[in-house]
């Protein structure tokens, strides 16, 4: 425990951030200022090395408590759980803060119906907006559960999520109260893991005063089917969207709510606590409370709770500080809750304005008085909540400013920037640059992988330089709407439930519409009913009367029977008129030979061997064999071939071929040479036909023995 015992600690006397500085503040700031002016006019070198050297001081400790942190939080436990039987459950209030968001009634009585907690002990109170009409008749209207009220704020100034959650705690009925944003979807035990945790803390006597539950951005990872992918709604649009600035900003979640609150939890220092999913005791959010007369003016009659700061649009981290230094101890239970990320870097720029000037606004007001402060929080946690809160803000504004310097120099090697840093403040600058840096990436990772976000690292190796530009815009942003007094109470509200496609997905989406508008303005034809084509096996001409099944016999090349010891001779035909019916074609004559009976195809198989040693020469051996299994998926019908009118070709090489002739048992002698002689180019035979077919090239053949 580094923070003050309770009973040393001091009542804290909290203050609004209605008033950004008080007098006292700017009178300090304006001799401040003074001072510098006088330093910059008699020894500006100087001046210019003192800043650096507290700008690298201050960011040397930052960096050293965000590491301490992160150490620390690797031992920490979540507090011990009682198991509390139905019947002594509370009363449990959660209270829902919606503008602008009738389009997420649905999801919150979901994400109700879904928590497994008695429904007669559950009250949810929708908190709306007087202004916000659309949401109020449409809360109205709709069909929601008996324990599910609906609370309307009255239109009074300041407006925001802090002034009506106070209004709406004067309805509660329940022992604790828990804060749910539209889009939140806790899990369904969170409600009575609280319970459990609270009766366990209140068994050991210890001063439990809110528990924080992990906060996921649910949108950091793409929703997937089991094939891996993308999720998607009838008009193309991801049903969970993920951007690089979703994977950065629930990256950011992890580190903040896995290592640095864990950390602060451990240590017993304050911490800020997130601004949804925060579960307090009753009678705490009472003791904790703003003085009635710094709350804003209601229409009578009034109870509101001053529990959150109405002009403070970080309410939730002010109210961290708030509980422990009322004495109060904050813990972070092992449940998690999923929430919605920006998804376009303007909506994340917007968001992290805003949460960055609620860090100076609780800053400032920290500053206020200081002594109090420390004696309320202890020493120790009082520098630890303000470096954590303002500490962010400064780091962030001082970032680019030494980005600039390391390029100017790395581009002019000005000798008025090696005058910055002498030789301390030179390493303690080159420690910060490359440890300092790579610490945070490490960190980074760290968060990731510990979740198994293993899909956002490589998001981290290529847009974290990215994202440290994008807040440091925001906290230059948040610096300006502090300045401009009509600006500092605006709520940069974050949009939910949005639908939302990448450009390269709405070009497509375009294309798929206006393909389908062209469809639908088509006019309508016969459809048309597609069937699978069955195998076709073509027939012989003369065999057009029989139907077999058996797989396609391939052609056979016409070989010379070397068994016989007298030549072959082609005999040209006589020149026949052509005709387009293949009946009409006249066959070749061949040498009679004795004919050789085909085996019939019903018959014992004939191996194909012996079919080519029977039959005669120049013949086609498509004698019919035995048919083979086919399978009876694709049918096979035999149909006649249809007639078949041959193209001229061009001339082809003729190739010479020489075979000799032996008698049966001779044996070969070598060196013998055999006179060939050149016959013109013979056709294939067409069974059937009368005339040539289609030239296959020249053969010649032995004359003499």
């Amino acid at each position: 425990m580094l923070s003050a015992p309770v009973s040393d600690r001091r009542q804290h006397v909290r203050q609004t951030a209605r008033r950004t500085t008080t007098a006292t503040q700017r009178l300090v700031f304006v001799a401040v200022l003074t001072l510098v002016s006088v330093m910059a006019l008699v020894a500006p070198g100087l001046l210019a090395v003192l800043a650096v050297g507290a700008a690298m001081l201050f960011l040397s400790v930052f960096m050293g408590l965000r590491l301490v942190l992160v150490a620390a939080s690797r031992g920490y436990r979540a507090p011990p759980v009682t198991v509390v039987a139905d019947e002594d459950l509370p009363r449990y209030t959660t209270l829902h803060p919606m503008y602008d968001e009738a389009h997420m009634l649905p999801s919150v009585v979901a994400a109700m119906e879904a928590m497994d907690y008695p429904k007669d002990r559950l009250e949810c109170l929708l908190v709306l907006e007087e202004r916000d009409e659309v949401t109020v008749e449409a809360a109205r209207a709709y069909p929601l559960p008996d324990y599910v009220r609906v609370v309307v704020t009255p239109a009074v100034e300041p407006y925001g999520k802090p002034k009506a959650c106070n209004y709406a705690l004067q309805f509660a009925t329940g022992e604790f109260v828990v804060i749910y944003d539209a889009e939140d979807r806790p899990e369904p035990g969170q409600l009575r893991l609280a319970v459990g945790t609270f009766r366990a803390a209140e068994a050991r006597g210890e001063p439990l005063g809110c528990l924080q539950a992990r906060l996921v951005f649910a949108n950091e990872i793409p929703d997937v089917d089991v094939e891996g992918r993308v999720r998607r709604d009838e008009e193309g649009y991801d049903l969970r969207p993920t951007t690089w600035t979703s994977r950065l900003l629930g990256n950011e979640y992890a580190v903040h709510f896995d290592l640095v609150l864990t950390g602060l939890a451990r240590l017993g220092l304050p911490v800020p606590l997130g601004g949804t999913s925060n579960h307090f005791p009753l009678h705490v959010l009472h003791e904790v409370a703003f003085d009635p007369d710094e709350m804003p003016s209601m229409p009578q009659p009034d109870a509101s709770v001053g529990a959150w700061d109405p002009w403070n649009v970080t309410e939730d981290a002010e109210l961290g500080g708030a509980i422990a230094a009322d004495g109060w101890r904050t813990a972070v239970m092992d449940s998690h809750t999923d929430e919605e990320a920006c998804l376009t870097a303007r909506a994340a720029l917007n968001q992290r304005s805003r949460w960055v000037k609620g860090y100076a606004q609780t800053s400032l007001v920290l500053l206020r008085n200081p002594s109090r402060a420390a004696r309320s929080m202890g020493l120790v946690g009082y520098l630890a909540f303000l470096l954590q809160v303002g500490g962010t803000f400064v780091s962030l504004a001082l970032s680019p400013i030494f980005w600039t310097i390391f390029v100017v120099y790395m581009l002019t090697g000005s000798p008025r920037i090696i005058a910055l840093f002498p030789g301390p403040l030179y390493y303690t600058g080159m420690c910060l640059l490359i440890l300092g840096n790579l610490a945070l990436l490490s960190i980074s990772l760290f968060a990731a992988v510990r979740r198994e976000r293993y899909g956002t690292v490589r998001y981290l190796l290529v847009c974290l330089p990215a994202w440290w530009a994008l807040l440091s815009a925001a906290t230059y942003l948040a610096a300006l709407e502090l300045l401009v007094p009509s600006w500092r109470p605006s709520w940069n509200k974050t949009a939910h439930g949005v639908r939302y496609a990448s450009p390269a997905r709405r070009v497509a989406i375009a294309t798929s519409a206006a393909l389908a508008e062209w469809r639908r303005d088509r006019p309508e034809t016969v459809p048309v009913r597609v069937v699978s084509r069955p195998a076709v096996h073509f027939l012989a001409a003369d065999r057009c009367g029989t139907a077999v099944l058996r797989p396609a016999t391939p052609s056979v090349t016409p070989v010379l029977d070397r068994s016989r010891p007298e030549p072959v001779h082609w005999v040209r035909p006589a020149q026949a008129a052509p005709s387009r019916s293949v009946r009409d074609r006249p066959l070749p004559a061949v040498a009679a030979v004795p004919a050789v009976p085909r085996p019939a195809a019903a018959a014992v198989p004939v191996p194909r061997r012996a079919v080519a040693e029977a039959a005669p020469v120049g013949e086609s051996l498509r004698a019919p064999v035995v048919p083979r299994p086919r399978r009876r998926s694709r049918p096979v019908r035999d149909v006649p071939k249809p007639p078949v009118r041959w193209l001229p070709e061009p001339p082809q090489p003729r190739s010479l071929i020489a075979a000799p002739v032996r008698a049966p048992g001779e044996e070969r002698r070598p060196g013998l040479r055999v006179p060939v002689r050149e016959l013109p180019a013979r056709r294939s035979p067409v069974p059937g036909t009368a005339g040539p077919s289609r030239p296959r090239g020249a053969v010649a053949v032995p004359v003499g023995t």
